[in-house]
């Protein structure tokens, strides 16, 4: 699909946005399962997913016991991954999450940010176990701390000068995860009331969806609805949680096929009543919007991703990256930035630089 780079590279040039990212905070302790050892120093890892479940179906009952080998320990979760890849693209980032390591300050993997970035923590970092593959990932977090966060949390651990910092000079602010957070609705709140400017977009990465219950989730949209009213309000989803979304109004999401997607995501953005509804899947992404219509535009598939944990936030980060500044990008331009932050994450295991993001453009179009 065509888009005008130069246009694109100058946005960032010349933008003046500030992005604010909350409030989770993990370290990711990623392994990768042996399938057969060959040597002390060769094996072959399992490279589905599917093929490693099945290894363990077919034991039944009993134990399973298998070998793993470490790949990396690194910041996890939505506020550290999505925080990388805006503040990589150069944008004035604020990060605030559970980032200490047992009250004795930040965790080590949380300070790799750049000096453009400010970064504060609210209590102790959660823990990650993710194991990957080719075709995708399992994480199991450890939510303790994480899922009391509230409004009480933020404003007994930071001032009222660095919360009016963070948040009020914000441009966008993304909040992750609902699924973890039980006093989501009243901090959405909480914040929107107190904090945000009228023309503050506020980001939400609702994570695995299928945690909590359908009514959670439609009480949930209502309150977000409310606020999208004067806060202009984004949803980002993966093909899972947008399967499970569609389904509750009576509509298939087909993450491999995009012949209907911009129609239907469109039916549901108005049932939600959000300002714009944004899904990213391996194959495409697609969004609706209010005032700019629906669009898709194709993703540069990969076949054997370094990594992929986080690919979800790298795009989320590349989208919010791209409204940082308001009316400087085109939806279709937007959902190219956060293809492409996406797929140079998943074939460099990095966060792309503009240059870097430069140069994945252009392998696209």
């Amino acid at each position: 699909m065509s888009v005008n780079i130069e246009k694109i590279m100058n946005y960032f040039e010349t933008q003046k946005g500030k992005v604010a990212l909350g409030i989770d905070g993990f370290v990711d302790e990623v392994w990768q399962i042996i399938k057969v050892r060959t040597s002390p120093t060769e094996y072959e890892l399992y490279d589905k997913m599917q093929d490693f479940a099945k290894s363990v179906y077919d034991v039944g009952a009993g134990g399973y016991a298998n070998e793993m080998v470490r790949k990396r320990r690194s910041h996890g979760g939505f506020t550290a991954h999505t925080g990388e890849a805006v503040d990589n693209l150069g944008i004035d980032t604020t990060l605030i999450g559970m980032f200490d390591k047992d009250g004795g300050g930040l965790d080590p993997v949380y300070k790799t940010f750049s000096d453009n970035c400010k970064v504060y923590s609210i209590g102790n970092t959660g823990l990650c176990p993710a194991y990957e593959f080719n075709d995708g990932k399992m994480m199991f977090p450890y939510v303790a701390g994480i899922n009391t966060v509230d409004w009480s949390t933020l404003t007994g651990a930071l001032s009222k000068e660095e919360l009016s910092a963070a948040f009020c000079n914000a441009t966008v602010v993304g909040i992750g995860y609902w699924s973890l957070l039980d006093n989501f609705d009243n901090l959405i709140t909480k914040i929107c009331e107190n904090l945000l400017k009228p023309d503050t977009r506020i980001f939400f990465d609702f994570a695995d969806i299928r945690k909590r219950d359908k009514q959670a989730l439609m009480n949930t949209l209502k309150v977000l609805a409310k606020l999208s009213k004067k806060t202009p309000a984004t949803l980002s989803l993966n093909e899972h949680e947008a399967s499970i979304l569609f389904s509750h109004y009576d509509k298939v999401f087909d993450w491999k096929n995009a012949d209907n997607a911009d129609k239907d995501i469109e039916y549901v953005r108005q049932q939600t009543g959000l300002d714009e509804l944004v899904v990213h899947t391996p194959f495409f992404a697609v969004a609706a919007t209010a005032f700019e219509g629906n669009v898709v535009v194709p993703q540069r598939y990969c076949t054997k991703p370094l990594v992929t944990t986080g690919a979800g936030d790298n795009f989320n980060g590349g989208y919010m990256a791209a409204i940082a500044e308001k009316g400087g990008l085109t939806l279709k331009e937007r959902l190219m930035v956060g293809n492409c932050v996406s797929g140079h994450y998943l074939r460099n295991g990095a966060s792309p630089t503009r240059a870097e993001l430069k140069a994945e453009m252009s392998e696209h179009v």
